[in-house]
């Protein structure tokens, strides 16, 4: 564990000086110990009982059809994949810039049982350029992602309602203030898609073939409503290619189109509603379609709509409930063969904040997979989750 551990600092180690190398001997002369490394992460153990197989166990993102080996089998699932590092940069102002960064990484790519690989998940310099400008280069989320369903699942509905993603990409923001606890936020990003989808078998990923970006787009309002904290409204837009070559039966150019929409409302002090919805066409590069994105049978892209809402209500301080539902639907007529036709949960949780920094949660959750021609599929899900945050 000691060596793991020194192996991931080093790494760390070593991302930070590829991303701001260039930065810090510039200050070197000036003010090498202003430069500050702010870790942060949690350990997280998390224990998942379902009545039928899930992919993939204790990340749970759909339900697997009858035709699979082990389908329908109860499961239990236990791991500490989803234990975080990270750490913030903050470099001192320099030539009236200031420059921050951050790296972050998790063990959630490889999924094999107790023998975790690590996965960077943010890599990205942020440079304030002023009167609200700023820009930021790497891997960061999504433009349009700008919060979350609270669950224990660390999946947080993908397949299931809620898109998200993490991309290398360019952005420019600007945030105006419209009062004094009132913003409006633009945003706007060339991304590189998420998977390595390569569907013509050429052996290049397909969003690399079509040699054009994605474009995304975001408009971000904030301002108090109904009590002290603040409501956001957002409202998103993205546009990308893919390009299939000769091998495929049918090549050519597929778009990914892509409208988001988001809502955080609080009610009162201590309950709030939250929620998206969207709609597109190939979309599973951001964990929509039910990982459906084009029909290479057809030759088609693959629509789909979906979205979530959860309400969240804490009764004291030391306790969060929450009740909410997810789902993707891709268009049925758009899908062949026997394709993931619906995906979608009811989930209901409870968070006890045991310490300040230790959280425990409990997770009931009702999961309905259904295909075009095998058996549709459901799932009653308990998921007991801890985590030590540092």
């Amino acid at each position: 564990m000691l060596r793991k551990t020194q192996s991931f600092i080093a790494f760390l180690a070593a991302c930070g000086f590829a991303v701001f190398g260039p930065c810090l001997s510039a200050l070197k002369a000036q003010d090498a110990a202003g430069v500050q490394f702010k870790p942060y992460g949690w350990v997280q153990v998390d224990a998942a009982y379902d009545s039928a197989r899930t992919s993939y166990g204790d990340l749970m993102f759909m339900i697997h059809p009858e035709t699979a080996v082990g389908a329908g089998r109860k499961e239990l699932s236990v791991s500490a994949r989803g234990t975080r590092f990270g750490i913030n940069i903050i470099a001192p102002e320099s030539n009236g810039r200031k420059v921050t960064g951050r790296i972050e990484g998790d063990f959630c790519d490889d999924l094999t049982p107790n023998k975790y690989a690590l996965r960077l998940r943010l890599a990205y310099v942020d440079v304030a350029l002023g009167n609200g400008w700023s820009a930021r280069f790497g891997q960061d989320w999504d433009t349009y992602v700008n919060f979350h369903p609270n669950t224990v699942d660390a999946s947080i509905l993908a397949y299931m309602g809620h898109t998200y993603g993490r991309h290398p990409q360019a952005r420019l923001t600007k945030e105006t203030r419209l009062g004094e606890q009132t913003s409006l936020t633009a945003k706007i990003a060339l991304q590189h898609g998420r998977n390595n989808s390569d569907l013509d078998g050429d052996g290049q990923p397909d969003e690399n073939a079509s040699a054009v970006p994605s474009v995304h787009g975001s408009m971000v309002f904030k301002t108090r409503l109904l009590t002290g904290q603040q409501s956001v409204f957002t409202i998103s837009g993205v546009y990308g290619r893919e390009k299939l070559g000769e091998n495929a039966a049918h090549p050519g150019t597929y778009r990914s189109r892509f409208l988001h929409g988001g809502i955080q409302l609080p009610l009162s002090e201590r309950f709030a509603i939250s929620g998206e919805g969207w709609m597109g066409e190939n979309v599973d590069n951001y964990l929509g379609g039910i990982g459906q994105g084009i029909n290479v049978v057809e030759g088609t892209e693959i629509s789909a709509r979906g979205g979530w809402v959860q309400g969240v209500w804490s009764p004291v301080k030391a306790i969060k409930t929450g009740v909410g539902f997810g789902v993707d639907d891709p268009e049925d007529a758009d899908l062949s063969g026997d394709a993931r036709t619906l995906n979608g949960r009811i989930f209901a949780n409870i968070f006890y904040y045991l310490t300040d920094r230790v959280t425990l949660g409990l997770e009931y959750t009702r999961v309905r997979t259904d295909y075009a021609i095998t058996k549709d599929m459901q799932n009653n899900r308990v998921h007991f989750g801890v985590m030590y945050v540092f």
